[in-house]
């Protein structure tokens, strides 16, 4: 319950501005957003297919290993900093704060549970928009 109350603060407190043009012809929404406590504004972008993959290892039952590689697609959200500098400890509630606030529809348990990448002042996340997502089908 604490998440979601640090998440209903952020989204009063974080005016978006209107849609920004993206010039990536991958990329569904865009909305700038300010965390006013943070000094930070940002750049959110969500696109609803990018690649992925991975491997998993199984052991069999005579003791070998069996690696099994796998990839699809998925949603994936950036946060670009464009104003301010995010602590390390702030960068992963500062993202999944901003993507609820831009895409409220987001399912909040895989958000959750999802490992974000930073390369500062650029942060992503893998997660659906499924309002954004029902529009482009």
């Amino acid at each position: 319950m604490r998440g979601l109350a640090a998440v209903a603060a952020f989204a009063i407190a974080l005016p978006l501005t209107a849609s920004a043009q993206s010039t990536d012809p991958d990329v569904a929404l865009e909305r700038t957003v300010r965390d006013d406590d943070r000094g930070v504004r940002a750049v959110i972008r969500y696109r609803p297919e990018v690649p992925f993959g991975g491997q998993d290892e199984i052991e069999n039952e005579d003791g070998t290993v069996t690696v099994i590689h796998w990839d699809g697609f998925t949603g994936q959200f950036t946060a670009e900093v464009i104003e301010g500098d995010l602590a390390e400890d702030d960068a992963e509630a500062f993202l999944r704060e901003a993507v609820i606030a831009v895409c409220p529809s987001v399912d909040r348990d895989r958000l959750e549970t999802e490992w974000v990448r930073a390369w500062p002042p650029i942060y992503s996340i893998y997660s659906q928009c499924p309002e954004v997502d029902e529009r482009l089908d």
